[in-house]
């Protein structure tokens, strides 16, 4: 049986309803999650070289180390208009 793709309002309601887990919100990508977010949002359709750079920054900013090879497959779901952190 095919699993259908869950909406985007059943998705935030089941991470409402996971317990919290402390070891999990210590990871850098669960800290920096709202920050990537934003810049999916807010740079949307834009040039994948300037959507890698404030990916990169934005992972940087928080402490880490960034992974070029992920962030540029990111930057590039982000320039063609899809947000993979949201």
């Amino acid at each position: 049986m095919a699993r259908r793709a869950r909406s985007g309002l059943q998705e935030e309601l089941l991470r409402f309803l996971q317990p919290p887990a402390p070891r999990r919100a210590r990871l850098l990508s669960e800290r920096i999650a709202p920050a990537l977010a934003e810049v999916g949002r807010d740079l949307a359709g834009r040039p994948a070289q300037e959507v890698l750079a404030a990916l990169d920054a934005t992972v940087r900013a928080a402490g880490g180390t960034p992974d070029r090879a992920a962030l540029q497959e990111f930057a590039e779901q982000i320039e063609a208009g899809e947000n993979p952190f949201a």
